[in-house]
């Protein structure tokens, strides 16, 4: 009963997710970092059709960023990550909290809420789910940003990027982990990006 109940809440987020919004992950999952583990990783990451975008919103690009990520387990629910890249002819800067409200042995659903400065500032926030395959990890979930800006007559808008992030990560040991991911763009301000990384751990 307890598998069937999984099974069903993993297609439910799935197919909720694929019809919703979400903003570009960073080789995360639903798990947290134990306590007092500290991680740290890199990923390059190619826009598939970033002159596609809102040019407003994205600068003249390069086609490939570059991000470097540090995360430190402070208990065993939540983690906290912070991320600096070259994104696209344009410094990142971002900070985030993760807790896991959902573990099933081998499902997991967490949420995030964070920070960042790309062109300006923004909010991240997102609902993600894990399924463990053996030594793989299979994620999706939303994740969306928020970013206020001011129109040419004074008024106050919002940028609203939305993505469905699709990972699979590899996990072979409690040292490292090497992730694959797809960001895959639904709306105007938001564009495709596929990307690869490795996170190393340390107890």
């Amino acid at each position: 009963m307890k598998k069937k109940q999984t099974l069903i809440l993993v297609i439910m987020l799935l197919s909720f997710s694929f019809s919703g919004q979400a903003q570009t992950m960073f080789g995360n999952t639903a798990l947290t970092l134990s306590k007092n583990v500290l991680s740290l990783g890199v990923n390059p990451v190619y826009a598939a059709d970033l002159n596609n975008a809102d040019l407003t919103y994205v600068p003249e690009p390069d086609d490939l960023a570059y991000f470097f990520h540090l995360g430190y387990g402070i208990n065993y629910s939540n983690d906290i990550g912070i991320n600096i890249g070259k994104a696209w002819g344009e410094m990142y800067y971002g900070i985030d909290f993760e807790n896991v409200f959902i573990n099933a042995g081998k499902f997991y659903v967490s949420g995030t809420l964070g920070g960042h400065y790309w062109h300006r500032a923004g909010a991240d926030v997102d609902l993600i789910a894990s399924l463990k395959l053996n030594d793989f990890y299979l994620t999706s979930g939303i994740d969306i940003d928020i970013e206020p800006y001011t129109r040419d007559d004074g008024t106050t808008d919002f940028y609203l990027p939305a993505y469905v992030p699709v990972e699979l990560e590899f996990n072979p040991s409690s040292k490292y982990a090497v992730n694959f991911e797809l960001n895959i763009a639904v709306n105007e301000p938001a564009f495709t990006t596929i990307g690869a990384g490795i996170n190393f751990y340390f107890k």
